[in-house]
């Protein structure tokens, strides 16, 4: 696979002497290719086929699949195969006023132990199905460039892998189990970087051991989309820094 690579660093400045930058490390989202175990299934074959690509180069997606993963793969079908939920994450993220500025950075960790380096100057299809078909080339080459530029990039590692790449401080992990405090209170001026890791995932926990990483907080008294949290998150931090 691809050696470390890094985008050029560019930070928000806030304030004479002061700059800004969010980290946003999405850890276990479901984003993988079909598996292995799934290659011969007749179903997983006729979709391939309507897509007119081999199966092991395509997404795990649990609107076509459902029935498949169950049955690969019993009681996973609600949770495996939702690319949808890094897809409305990205959407939200990339055209936040705080990444325009050049305030945040994406990071995304899957189940299989890809990490996704996201460029600030990405910009993501309107079409899911554009969506799939980029991240789909992207598991394929291992990068995407526009007019020589990189935009998305795999790295292969853990979740500690995944903090070392982003050169994550001041980080807390956001989880209904944590413990209850406000978006207010989480984003604190004083630390002008800040690092937040968020599930990627539609239901249950993180399965990778991130607990003992860092402390956790939720923010709501009701499990919320990762976008909504994602949300949440970066408009609080443009308002504590005076971006907006």
């Amino acid at each position: 696979m691809f050696d470390a690579f890094h985008f050029p660093e560019t930070v928000l400045i806030v304030a004479p002497n002061t700059v800004a930058m969010l980290k946003i490390l999405i850890a276990d989202a479901e984003l993988e290719l079909i598996p292995g175990d799934m290659l011969d299934d007749y179903s997983i074959k006729l979709h391939a086929k309507k897509r007119k690509k081999p199966p092991q180069r395509i997404i795990l997606d649990s609107n076509y699949m459902h029935s498949a993963i169950d049955k690969h793969y019993p009681g996973e079908s609600n949770r495996r195969g939702r690319p949808d939920i890094v897809y409305h994450l990205l959407a939200v993220a990339m055209e936040s006023i705080l990444n325009k500025q050049g305030g945040l950075r994406v990071w995304i960790h899957t189940r299989t132990n890809s990490i996704i380096e996201v460029s600030p100057n990405t910009r993501l299809p309107k079409s899911f199905n554009r969506f799939i078909g980029l991240f789909e080339d992207l598991f394929e080459k291992g990068e995407i460039r526009y007019e020589e530029q990189p935009l998305l990039r795999i790295h292969q590692g853990d979740v500690k892998k995944l903090m070392e790449l982003a050169g994550a401080e001041n980080m807390k992990i956001l989880s209904p189990k944590g413990k209850m405090t406000t978006v207010s209170t989480l984003v604190d001026p004083g630390h002008n970087e800040a690092s937040f890791i968020i599930g990627g995932f539609s239901e249950g926990d993180f399965t990778s051991d991130v607990y003992g990483l860092a402390e956790s907080f939720s923010i709501y008294k009701e499990e919320l989309t990762i976008w909504s949290v994602a949300m949440e998150i970066i408009a609080q931090y443009e308002r504590a820094f005076g971006i907006v």
